[in-house]
């Protein structure tokens, strides 16, 4: 129970690292839909992974910038907040609209993670997971595999890991 503390934890980590590599050619003409601040808040929102203990993530506010850097606040049930800031890296639109996309945060610890994205009108849905440093036994999703395709040790995670946001403007 305490190495799944520790897998969920880092996971959960993994989710706001809402940054990327500084290719030059970052198709901004393709990810202008991404740009601006998204809210995830309450039940059917935050990830479930993230809405547990312990973490209790009960807010999650992100902003994806035109130059792709981010900043992303996550409040906790006690009203504590963690601001996470990094460059994003969107991929081109591929089947279906879910897009891959990496991310290479910054702050408050430097961290790579990598997973998909889809934005529908005022609405995204986002999983990512840390992928370096590694962690044993997770596999980021995929494009191919969709939303819920983060898997540990092979076995898919389901919708543990999907966040769910409105845009706010």
């Amino acid at each position: 129970m305490k190495k799944y503390a520790s897998i969920l934890l880092i996971a959960a980590l993994a989710m706001f690292n809402y940054a990327c590599s500084s290719d030059d050619d970052n198709g901004s003409a393709d990810l202008d839909e991404l740009v601006g601040t998204w809210v995830s808040e309450g039940t059917g929102q935050v990830a479930p992974g993230l809405a547990a203990a312990p973490f209790k993530t009960k807010k999650i506010t992100a902003t994806f910038n035109e130059n792709n850097t981010y900043l992303v606040v996550s409040v906790d049930s006690s009203n504590a907040a963690v601001t996470y800031e990094g460059t994003w890296q969107g991929g081109t639109q591929a089947e279906g609209t879910i897009r891959d996309i990496v991310l290479n945060q910054t702050v408050p610890t430097s961290v790579t993670s990598t997973g998909i994205f889809q934005v529908s009108g005022t609405a995204l849905t986002y999983e990512v997971i840390q992928t370096t440093p590694a962690i044993d036994g997770i596999a980021a999703p995929t494009v191919t595999g969709g939303f819920g395709s983060t898997s540990y040790l092979t076995y898919p995670l389901g919708a543990t890991w999907t966040q769910k946001f409105v845009k706010s403007n």
